[in-house]
């Protein structure tokens, strides 16, 4: 039986909740120390990060109809949506309509990696894009770039230019022509399990021959 593997991150904001709110009211109405400051960002920020995310998987749960599928017809009974049918009123009659047997949290806790990594992805994007834009306002700098650290914590590591650049010397040592480049950044980017598509194709043209 194929087990499913999850991202769960309900625990990690509970989690987070435990430790943030007791600091809160401890330094509330007193100076607090440098340290007490750094952990008080990053609890906060850990705290507003993931119930973003969480809205984020609630929003899957609702939308996507791939990743209800893939649930409704896993093989894993730990990892495997349900439903029944219950009877409610439209326009004035009764009709049937499919209910989860799951709450919205315990679909939360089943969301397969695949999808969340998907998510993650997106997410790490729009991050690397802001930091760029905040290069001049430090405190929001401050808050996309250590968000994006926990981000790169639930996705593969992202090959560096240096990864990237080695791999396209073994393969193609001769270099390519400017005909192979499209098949070329393809291949590169199915090579790696995570790549910038921009340094992918920077690399790729660099290789290019007359």
């Amino acid at each position: 039986m194929k087990t499913i593997e999850v991202i769960n991150i309900l625990p990690i904001i509970k989690e987070v909740n435990e430790k943030y709110m007791p600091l809160k009211i401890n330094t509330k109405g007193r100076e607090i120390t440098q340290e007490e400051s750094k952990q008080l960002f990053e609890l906060s920020t850990k705290l507003e990060f993931f119930k973003v995310v969480k809205t984020m998987f609630m929003e899957e749960f609702t939308k996507n109809d791939k990743l209800i599928k893939f649930l409704l017809e896993s093989e894993d009974p730990e990892h495997k949506l349900t439903t029944h049918i219950e009877q409610a009123e439209k326009d004035g009659k009764k009709v049937d309509v499919e209910v989860f047997d799951q709450s919205m949290d315990e679909r939360i806790a089943m969301m397969p990696k695949e999808f969340a990594e998907e998510i993650f992805a997106k997410m790490a994007k729009a991050h690397k894009e802001n930091i760029v834009a905040y290069k001049n306002s430090p405190d929001l700098l401050k808050k996309e770039q250590f968000e994006l650290d926990i981000i790169n914590t639930f996705l593969p590591k992202e090959a560096t230019k240096e990864d990237i650049m080695a791999w396209l010397n073994e393969n193609y040592p001769n270099g390519i022509t400017q005909k192979e480049m499209g098949p070329t950044i393809g291949k590169t980017k199915g090579s790696f399990a995570r790549a910038d598509g921009k340094m992918v194709s920077e690399c790729v043209k660099s290789i290019i021959h007359n």
